[in-house]
């Protein structure tokens, strides 16, 4: 028989996994010392007195953009261990609870997509994120592992990159060569364009 709830982690705090009967059970949020919720479906609704409620109203589709919140969840998990255990349940505790749990793990345990799912299964066996969800956490697990270009340094590493892009696209060309020079000038740029953009995007 599944169990409606399953312990994840119990170092800095215990943090649960579970379905929306669960959640409903005051006696047992009490009893495990549980003190905040998250809820990650829509059209749940809970409130208990001394229970903080953190609440994601998503659809378990997968067109659905679940990887914008994983850092919000992940600082309610974080704040709520300061207070007691975390659960952190949808419907069926399977698909997007699943999904915030993994993605804590893989942030702030600095596991791989593959050890956080397979931590995760090992815990509470019948979760399955679906496959958009996988999708966005095989690349939130690429992003969170990739250390940003530190500030005092990516003057430096752009005047890099442009100074060998000039080199080679002012360097004498002939015939022969011509096409690989191309083809270099070209990734050159790219690669100047794609670090000017990552750089962007970390400084959000």
């Amino acid at each position: 028989m599944q169990q409606h709830c399953n312990l994840i982690l119990n170092d800095r705090g215990a943090l649960w996994l579970g379905d929306y009967e669960s959640a409903l059970n005051l006696e047992f949020l009490k009893s495990k010392g549980i003190r905040t919720v998250i809820t990650v479906a829509a059209g749940l609704n809970l409130k208990f007195e001394g229970i903080v409620h953190h609440k994601i109203e998503i659809l378990d589709i997968e067109l659905t953009n679940i990887s914008q919140y994983f850092q919000t969840a992940n600082d309610w998990i974080e704040r709520g261990f300061n207070i007691g255990g975390v659960l952190v349940h949808c419907m069926a505790g399977v698909s997007r609870s699943a999904a915030i749990v993994i993605a804590y793990l893989i942030e702030k345990k600095k596991m791989t997509y593959y050890q956080a799912l397979n931590f995760v299964k090992s815990k509470r066996p019948q979760i399955n994120p679906n496959k958009g969800f996988n999708n966005q956490l095989m690349s939130y697990a690429t992003r969170t592992s990739q250390p940003p270009i530190p500030k005092s340094s990516r003057a430096n590493h752009f005047q890099q990159t442009y100074d060998q892009f000039e080199s080679n696209y002012y360097a004498p060309v002939n015939r022969k060569n011509s096409a690989g020079l191309i083809q270099q000038n070209t990734n050159f740029y790219k690669s100047i364009t794609k670090s000017m953009s990552q750089s962007k995007s970390k400084n959000k």
